[in-house]
């Protein structure tokens, strides 16, 4: 018998080819699921490519390392194996929600398939379901201070306006508006309708402006060098006229006074070149300026370096301090940031942002007297949960294996019980440079995480979970063995307050800012958008709502911050007078939801007290970058009643305010007591209807036998 093998061949091959393509598929119908806790039974799908002839079995199982949700806890689920009966497509399994009374926060957790039979695993093999918690665990406004809206004042809309000083003596507010290289000054002697006054023209003295600051009647604002030259501090009075002009370090980013006046002190951050081949020295310039803002010298210009610590960068970096660009020692590579002086005048504190620390700073030894890493901050604790997917379509505020580095940019500081603290805006920051960029995303095929660590790195590398995260690529590698044994992200999204003897960290707002948007009955439809368009969790993907500015003010006894958040803007207010409990008092926003409009971008904030305030009101004022724009916000419970003194509804007025020709006029007859600002009696007269005011140039307070009060201001 002959065969023919030939045909024998092809009828072979055709039939493996016939049992490949009838081999059905299984799979799940979606790759994720999005359910509320109430939600009770859900039903997952499951899929066959096609009907088989066969019973296909497969085995549905809950995946390990993949959720933060308890199975028993806030769901239940029996492991199993699903059976399809012949000709079939399509089988359901259910999951049972457990609808507790106990805030647990947004939860998932993941359901897998495997040991298919008669049928293949193609497709999607995971279904990852997410539990959006229906308690709401956002902390309570207690608006303590009733803080309202006053008004919104464009600066220059060809410009920017991005920080802010006050002079309380002419009631005037000093804008750097920083794109145009301009000071603006404007009249704030009516909150309510501020006006333009001048611009004062700095593009003759470097490139742009970087920071404002006045008192005691002297002005003072930084320049940027060219050519990575030293920047250049500028002084004026409060009419703009220039006195002096000075040197300070390399890129000069935020100056400030000593409460007596007598010293000024710049943050020179001294950022790299493009390329790298300029690295200049972060610095400190403390600038004696005691014989007023003609007579400011170079001479009396002292800048600090910090050289002292290049030897000691080992130890540095293995306490936490970031020190990684090319060819870095700690003297190239810190960036001073901003600062805050002690209300003796003794100690500044200056934050390192890129480097995730602060710099302690020797005032009557100008020394540089430590550097104090911050640490990290870990997002798997059950109160630091963040919303981190701009491709994931809730908001869902979970648990995830990061870890935040605190990087503050505006830093504030305070006394409680004897003990100072100080107080951050956790904003993060990375290098982004052509040379050298730190920033990469979880999901980029270049970040590669430990396998051991991370055995479900592909799953936290979906866009919907840490996929789209930008995190660095500078630190993490903790064995040094080229993968990532830790994952570290820009910022934490928070405040916090820090012992400034100890560098302890005692307090952090946890998750609280994102929380109070996304349940803020205005602006949780712009949670996480970013601060030029309206996109919800625009931001969630980076930095968040990116706290950067503080300010901290004593109201009627207690101890208040307010800080700004960049993206989604406006201030959030705590009672901070227990650092170690704070209490949430508000947030608000100016920014309007329909449409891009509003106060757009805050960077610098002031408070103003009642006594130095142009309406015997306590004032927020807020500067605006993108928006261009002043906001103020007026403390309805912050008064000048409520601290030393106590006013009644009568019709008295004094007049004319500012006094001119050295005497002030009242509308009655009655007897006064005339105190400066600090609340000290100067003068007393009886049964008078107008009153000499030959004081010096100031604000002062008048109060009538009726306990009227009435601010007075002398030119």
């Amino acid at each position: 018998m002959k065969i023919n093998f030939t045909l024998l061949f092809y009828l072979f091959t055709f039939y493996i080819q016939a049992q490949v393509t009838t081999t059905s598929a299984i799979a799940f119908a979606t790759e994720t699921t999005i359910v509320n806790e109430n939600d009770g039974t859900i039903p997952l799908t499951l899929t066959l490519s096609s009907p088989s002839t066969s019973v296909v079995t497969v085995d549905v199982a809950v995946a390990s390392n993949l959720g933060t949700a308890t199975n028993g806890n806030a769901y239940s689920y029996t492991n199993e194996t699903v059976t399809f009966p012949a000709n079939s497509t399509t089988q359901t399994i259910n999951v049972t929600l457990n609808n507790d009374a106990v805030f647990t926060g947004d939860q998932y957790f993941t359901l897998a398939l495997s040991n298919a039979t008669n049928a293949v695993l193609n497709g999607i093999t995971r279904n990852t379901v997410y539990i959006l918690d229906d308690e709401t665990e956002a902390p309570i406004a207690s608006n303590a201070l009733n803080i309202a809206f006053l008004n919104s004042y464009v600066v220059d809309s060809n410009g920017s306006a991005e920080i802010v000083a006050h002079d309380p003596t002419t009631q005037r507010l000093f804008v750097m508006n920083s794109t145009s290289s301009k000071i603006e000054i404007l009249n704030f002697s009516n909150p309510a309708a501020i006006t333009t006054i001048q611009s004062v023209d700095l593009s003759t003295y470097g490139i742009g402006g970087t920071s404002i600051a006045v008192k005691n009647g002297i002005v003072a604002a930084t320049v940027e060098g060219a050519n990575f030259g030293n920047g250049k501090v500028i002084f004026m009075d409060t009419n703009g006229t220039i006195g002096s002009i000075v040197e300070a370090g390399v890129l000069p980013d935020m100056l400030t006074f000593t409460p007596d006046s007598t010293k000024v002190i710049t943050a020179n951050e001294g950022q790299p070149s493009d390329d790298y081949t300029i690295d200049p020295e972060g610095s400190i310039s403390i600038i004696n300026v005691s014989g007023g803002f003609n007579n400011v010298q170079q001479a009396d210009v002292t800048t600090l370096n910090f050289n002292a610590f290049d030897s000691q960068l080992a130890t540095l970096k293995a306490n936490g301090l970031r020190v990684f660009g090319i060819n870095a020692t700690v003297s190239k590579d810190v960036e001073p940031e901003y600062i805050t002086v002690a209300d003796d005048g003794l100690t500044a504190w200056v934050t390192l942002q890129e480097n995730n620390a602060i710099a302690t700073i020797n005032l009557s030894t100008n020394q540089i007297a430590a550097i104090t890493p911050l640490g990290l901050k870990d997002f798997n604790l059950a109160s630091n949960t963040l919303d981190v997917s701009d491709q994931f379509g809730e908001i869902f505020m979970s648990n995830w294996p990061i870890k935040g580095m605190y990087m503050p940019d505006a830093i504030a500081q305070y006394t409680a019980g004897g003990t100072t603290y100080l107080v951050t805006a956790n904003e993060g920051d990375a290098r982004d440079y052509s040379a050298l960029s730190e920033e990469v995303r979880v999901g980029n095929s270049s970040y590669v995480l430990d396998p051991t660590v991370f055995p479900n790195a592909d799953f936290l590398k979906k866009n919907v979970n840490l996929g789209r995260l930008t995190v660095t690529n500078a630190s993490g590698d903790i064995d040094n063995d080229g993968d990532f044994d830790e994952i570290h992200v820009f910022g934490t999204r928070s405040f916090s307050i820090w012992n400034a003897t100890t560098g302890q960290l005692v307090y952090d707002s946890g998750d609280d800012f994102e929380r109070i948007i996304a349940n803020d009955p205005t602006y949780s439809v712009l949670f996480n958008a970013s601060n030029d368009n309206n996109n919800l969790k625009n931001r969630s993907d980076n930095k968040g709502p990116e706290p950067e500015g503080i300010t901290i003010g004593q109201i009627n006894g207690a101890t208040y911050a307010f800080i700004t958040l960049e993206r989604i803007g406006g201030v959030i207010t705590y009672d901070i007078t227990n650092p170690l409990a704070p209490a949430f008092v508000s947030y608000n926003n100016n920014r309007t939801t329909t449409g891009l409009g509003g106060d757009l971008g805050p960077e610098g904030i002031i408070y103003i007290n009642p006594t130095d305030s142009p309406n015997s009101t306590g004032l927020i004022v807020m500067a605006n970058e993108v928006s261009a724009t002043i906001s103020v916000y007026q403390i309805m419970n912050n008064t000048l009643n409520s601290t030393d003194f106590s006013r009644t509804t009568n019709q008295f007025v004094a007049y004319p305010n500012p006094v001119k020709n050295g005497v002030v006029y009242f509308n009655t007859t009655t007897s006064v007591s005339l105190f400066d600002s600090t609340g000290r009696k100067i003068t007393a007269k009886e049964n008078v209807s107008s009153l000499e005011m030959n004081y010096p140039a100031g604000i002062y307070l008048l109060k009538t036998k009726d306990g009227f009060v009435q601010k007075i201001i002398v030119e």
